[in-house]
């Protein structure tokens, strides 16, 4: 079962704020001083923060597979199994992690590692995995 990634105004907005600012810099630095190196540079940072922030959008998804949890946020792929993890809870901690939202699930499991992820059904996500690990510890709060 696949539940679709959640993906808040914020993550939009830093996407629009980064073409905002580097577009009208990279028209200026080639109109005020033709330098092709720098312009190159320039242009492939801002094609390689705007591809992966588009990936991100494009490709976050969580998916419940026979064996274990499926994350796709963007490029990145992490699998865990279902018995490995320990808890999952809501939560809003800001950390770097695998969600565009705020309004996030942290998935414990061994070895004191976690992830976050965040998805718009998050009831649905709950009740799914109670069926996948009926052993991992729930706690969601609302």
């Amino acid at each position: 079962m696949r539940f679709e990634g959640k993906v808040s105004w914020w993550f939009y907005a830093i996407i629009i704020g980064v073409a905002a600012f580097l577009i009208p810099l990279i028209i200026v630095s080639a109109c005020v001083e033709p330098n092709a190196a720098a312009l190159i540079t320039t242009l492939a940072v801002f094609l390689v923060v705007e591809l992966f922030c588009l990936s991100i959008v494009l490709h976050n998804y969580v998916e419940l597979q026979d064996e274990a949890l499926l994350i796709v946020f963007g490029f990145i792929k992490k699998k865990i199994p279902y018995s490995d993890i320990l808890s999952i809870s809501t939560t809003r901690d800001a950390s770097s992690s695998l969600a565009a939202s705020l309004d996030r699930i942290e998935v414990k499991y061994k070895n004191k590692s976690a992830v976050m992820i965040s998805v718009m059904d998050k009831e649905g996500f709950f009740n799914k995995m109670k069926e996948y690990n009926p052993n991992m510890i729930i706690c969601q709060e609302e």
